[in-house]
């Protein structure tokens, strides 16, 4: 951990901006990646902070709230880095455009105060001991991803452009899933670990936890923002039939889903939707054997996205299909492939196995990862991708026309995401093992295409060996699309990653 460093100095005014009497930057306690800048004016004023590193780029912190006395902190900051940042002081007074010796922020004129400097700390063992090889550069400012350990180690991370690490947050979970930022914009997130719903600040503070059972059922694989501010997610639910007419046992359980709403403002759960209304669970042909041939997990839902009509676009795992739902939930609009399908495959090539983030686009094409296990031989066998297809209705076709399919193949069984990206660009993330490697030849890559299939930017991770237990970590997703952590403004891109500020094997 980095010691703090205080810096004392006489007060430097501009204009009428107020004098810092005193000033420091220490690396926070909870996080090395988090530093605290002090500020202690002669006067109430309000202020902000400028941080830059030749290679990593110059950031500014949103405008804080009058006071005499601040602690501004400041994220996306690179692991063992050395940072210069100055103090600014606003004058209250409105403007168009920069101010000569000082900059306008939210229309107030601001002058520096004082400078430092700072150096950030080492990530946490688990995360400097992953081995990160980065080509290209990436569209996106910043990439929001996890990692999954095991043993306790599950971390959710954030890159810059260029790969480097600029922020983690230990979710002392196996498995953290699912995560969402909140608004307004760089607000709280939300994630799932292990059928618990969790809020965060971007520091890493705690604001509130869901536990399972109860009101909110058993969330599980998705948390999805509505846009009235409610969050819908799967939850998993137990049914117990007798199957002796289907020549099963006379009791046998089934996992099935529903889907519940969570009004955080009203702190209500509402369920608006169940798959055993929807689909008859005693039907043998509504069931879809897994791999190892088990029916019982008869729906897993894996995701759920809001279509471009407001519908619901949710994915069975379970079923191998894809399913939209009416925006009132009241009716199933179409589905694709699984049992009852609306829709044949011209191509059987075309088909998809045991996917994962399911979403239907802006010109009503379905995006989604093609995990393929299970895929049968004749339709190319054991390999993953991401696969957008074109609905017809009319003609009840489903037609391949993009696709991201690596050379050589790579096979992620579980796990895993594909997105479309605003710039038309694809993120897709092959998160799960590849069960007929060994394990440590399978690594986890995260690769940004754009439209004609060509790799902008790319992540291979390693995974990592720990004693006395074997850890091999996993990926659940990884996001595009968000463009600050806390509110920060990036006024230079990162030039390249710094010597250092990898995770290194």
């Amino acid at each position: 951990m980095a010691a703090a460093l205080i810096v004392l100095g006489a007060a430097l005014a501009s204009a009428d901006a107020a004098a810092v009497l005193r000033h420091g930057a220490s690396v926070s306690g909870r996080n090395a990646l988090i530093v605290e800048v002090q500020a202690e004016l002669a006067r109430t004023a309000r202020v902000f902070v400028e941080y830059d590193n030749p290679q990593a780029g110059r950031y500014r912190t949103p405008l804080s709230e009058p006071g005499a006395a601040h602690v501004i902190p400041l994220v996306r900051l690179r692991p063992e880095t050395t940072y210069d940042y100055t103090i600014f002081v606003a004058d209250g007074s409105v403007v168009d455009g920069s101010v000569a010796d000082g900059a306008a922020v939210d229309g107030s004129a601001a002058w520096p105060g004082r400078a430092g400097r700072f150096t950030t700390g080492p990530l946490p063992p688990p995360l400097a001991a992953i081995s990160m090889q980065v080509r290209g550069r990436s569209s996106q400012p910043l990439i929001l991803s996890d990692y999954r350990g095991g043993r306790g180690h599950g971390y959710f991370v954030f890159w810059d452009e260029v790969g480097a690490t600029v922020w983690y947050y230990d979710a002392m979970a196996d498995a953290p899933g699912a995560i969402v930022q909140l608004p307004p914009s760089a607000g709280n997130f939300l994630y799932l670990d292990r059928s618990r719903m969790t809020e965060i600040t971007p520091l890493g503070e705690l604001v509130t936890r869901i536990e399972r059972h109860g009101a909110a059922g058993i969330p599980h694989h998705e948390v999805t923002l509505l846009a009235d501010g409610r969050v819908i997610y799967p939850s998993r639910e137990f049914v117990v039939i007798d199957d002796s007419a289907n020549g099963g046992p006379a009791e046998v359980t089934f996992t099935v889903d529903t889907l519940r709403v969570w009004d955080r403002a009203g702190g209500r759960f509402d369920q608006v939707w169940d798959s055993t209304e929807a689909w008859d669970i005693r039907d043998p042909a509504q069931r879809v054997p897994d791999p190892d041939g088990d029916v019982t997990n008869w729906t897993h839902l894996n995701s759920v996205s809001i279509g471009p009509r407001g519908n619901v676009v949710i994915s069975s795992r379970a079923r191998n299909q894809v399913v939209s739902l009416s925006a009132d939930l009241q009716a199933i609009e179409w589905q694709l492939h699984g049992p009852d399908s609306d829709f044949e495959f011209p191509n059987p090539a075309d088909r998809f196995y045991r996917q994962h983030t399911a979403q239907q686009l802006a010109n009503g094409n379905v995006l989604l990862f093609d995990n393929g296990q299970g895929r049968p031989d004749a339709e190319g066998g054991a390999y993953s991708r991401a696969l957008e297809l074109r609905l017809d209705k009319a003609a009840g076709t489903a037609v391949k026309v993009w696709e991201y399919r690596p050379t050589p193949d790579i096979y992620s069984a579980a796990l895993s995401s594909a997105y479309r990206l605003s710039n038309g660009n694809t993120l897709v993330n092959f998160g799960g093992r590849d069960p007929t490697r060994p394990l440590d030849a399978s690594p986890l890559i995260v690769v940004e295409v754009d439209a004609a299939g060509n790799e902008v930017f790319r992540v291979d991770t390693r995974r990592y060996v720990t004693r006395p237990h074997l850890q091999f970590p996993r990926r659940y997703r990884a996001y595009g699309g968000i463009g600050s952590i806390m509110g920060e403004t990036m006024l230079r891109p990162p030039a390249a990653s710094l010597p250092g500020a990898q995770p290194r094997a």
